[in-house]
């Protein structure tokens, strides 16, 4: 939708100040109108009637004429210097079809993100129940034993094992099952009630191990714990609180106050000067009281 542009000093331009009121609506009037209906400031006589309604109307279009506002043209008026200060009737039209396309691409960007997470919540749904349907059909016999209810379940598509960090060379990292230096947290936020999924891609393992070496398991549950409660929707995932761990310092130890270096400030030299003088005051009343006894 177009908009009519006025500069704020509009109303006290002579031209328009020495308007009448009629006349000064019907200025205002056809001036959305012609912008809504993309006319570029032309107003015919058949649709003058339609801008406003006002008494007396040619008498006040005369007045919009005298005052040079409007212009006569064959079969109607212009609005004087209207495509000025207005866009022309293509640039509003341009201006349209791009917004129309930018909110198309915006619904279908919207639409593909949440059809990929319809279809990585049915893949993981899927896993889970493959791999209880094989494990009945197998008769129990795997050694792997059941994850415990109160446990996270592991995430079906394992990613591939991070490689080594580049601030530490050479150590170890998580495990792709997100055992190893993360079990301990998987175990932690599970025994909070906090029951997720944990699927994530090599560098974000290593990210959520640097963090755990870091801040300490009991940090990052806490941390996680107050997102939980403030989260509108229940959590499913440990990606939702992953860039909030990555982000956790550890907290500045206090050393004590630190000695004061550096030659000593004006401010320094006052208050030993005062001491001074203090002290000089004291032995002088001290020596009275001794002399008058």
């Amino acid at each position: 939708m177009p908009w009519v542009r006025l500069d704020d000093r509009f109303p006290s331009h002579r031209k328009v100040a020495l308007l009448s009121d009629r006349a000064f609506r019907l200025y205002v009037s056809a001036l959305c109108w012609s912008s809504e209906n993309l006319t570029e400031g032309k107003l015919t006589d058949r649709e003058l009637t339609l801008v406003a309604r006002v008494r007396d109307m040619k008498k006040t279009a005369r007045e919009l004429e005298d005052a040079r506002l409007w212009d006569r043209v064959e079969d109607g008026w212009m609005i004087h210097d209207f495509l000025e200060y207005n866009p022309d009737r293509a640039k509003v039209k341009a201006d349209r079809e791009a917004n129309a396309a930018r909110q198309q691409a915006y619904r279908e960007r919207k639409k593909a993100e949440q059809d990929a997470k319809r279809n990585a919540d049915k893949i993981e749904s899927n896993g889970v129940t493959n791999a209880s349907r094989n494990a009945s059909r197998n008769g129990g016999s795997n050694d792997t034993p059941s994850p415990s209810p109160s446990r996270p379940v592991p995430p079906t598509e394992e990613p591939p094992p991070p490689p080594p960090s580049t601030n530490t060379p050479g150590t170890a990292v998580a495990e792709p099952s997100g055992r190893g230096e993360v079990q301990p947290l998987i175990e932690a936020m599970a025994a909070r009630g906090m029951n997720i999924s944990w699927t994530f891609q090599a560098t974000e393992w290593l990210e959520l191990r640097d963090a755990v070496r870091r801040v300490g398991v009991p940090a990052l549950v806490d941390h996680a714990a107050r997102a939980w409660t403030a989260a509108k929707t229940t959590p499913y995932s440990a990606r939702y609180f992953l860039t909030g761990w990555t982000g956790l310092q550890n907290a500045p130890t206090y050393t004590g106050p630190r000695a004061i270096t550096g030659p000593p400030s004006a401010t320094s030299d006052y208050l030993a000067d005062m001491a001074r003088i203090a002290a000089e005051l004291r032995a002088a009343e001290d020596a009275a009281e001794r002399n008058a006894q």
